[in-house]
C-alpha cells in the first residue's frame, strides 16, 4: 500500500509543479513577456494554498497509519516510504 501512496504523491507533486508552469508560459507567448506582481503573487498564494493542503493531507494520512499500525514515534521504520 505503501507504494500507491508515493505514486499519488509524486502525481500530485506533478500536477502541482505542472499547473504554474504551464500557466506562466501560456502567459508568456499570449502576451507580454513581463507577468505583473499581483499575478505572481496570485499564483503563488494559490500555490501555497495547494501545498499547505497536500502536507495537511499527508499529515492525516501519517497519523491514521500511526493509529493503525500501534506507533507513536514518527521515525518508525514501518513508516518509511522507501522501497526496499
Amino acid at each position: 500500500m505503501g507504494g500507491h501512496v508515493t505514486m499519488i504523491t509524486a502525481f500530485i507533486t506533478g500536477v502541482v509543479v505542472a499547473i504554474p508552469t504551464s500557466l506562466i508560459t501560456m502567459k508568456l507567448l499570449n502576451s507580454s513577456l513581463f507577468i505583473s506582481n499581483t499575478e505572481l503573487r496570485e499564483a503563488n498564494a494559490k500555490i501555497s494554498l495547494i501545498i499547505n493542503n497536500l502536507d495537511d493531507f499527508r499529515e492525516e494520512r501519517m497519523k491514521d497509519k500511526m493509529e493503525r499500525l500501534g506507533i507513536t514515534d514518527k521515525l518508525d521504520e514501518r513508516l518509511s516510504t522507501k522501497i526496499k
